[in-house]
C-alpha cells in the first residue's frame, strides 16, 4: 500500500490559539509514537497567528485508519473542534519533479 500524505489547515477560534497550539503538540507527540507514522509536523502562521498547518506521513492507509480510532485522536479531534472556526483535511500526492 502507498504512503498516505495529509494537510490539514486549521484556523482557532478568537482567543483559543494557545490552546489549539497545545491540543496539538499533543495530538503529535501521542501519534508519533504510533506504528505508521513516518512525520508528524506542526506549523502556525507567519502572518496570521490564528492558522496552524499539519502534515502527516503514514506507512498506508490501514496505518492511518488505525490512527483515526485512537483514544488520543478521538480526544485531539473533539478538543481542536471545541476551539476552531475551520477544518481542512486534504489528501495529498506529491508531483513528481
Amino acid at each position: 500500500m502507498p504512503i498516505v500524505d495529509l494537510i490539514v489547515s486549521l484556523q482557532a477560534s478568537e482567543g483559543r490559539i494557545e490552546e489549539l497550539r497545545d491540543v496539538l503538540f499533543a495530538l503529535r507527540d501521542a501519534s508519533l509514537r504510533e506504528p505508521g507514522c513516518l512525520d508528524y509536523r506542526v506549523a502556525q502562521g507567519s502572518t496570521a497567528a490564528n492558522r496552524f498547518y499539519l502534515l502527516e506521513r503514514w506507512a498506508d492507509a490501514e496505518a492511518l485508519f488505525r490512527h483515526e480510532h485512537t483514544p488520543h485522536f478521538l480526544d485531539g479531534v473533539a478538543r481542536v473542534q471545541a476551539c476552531c472556526e475551520s477544518v481542512d483535511l486534504q489528501p495529498i500526492g506529491w508531483l513528481p519533479e
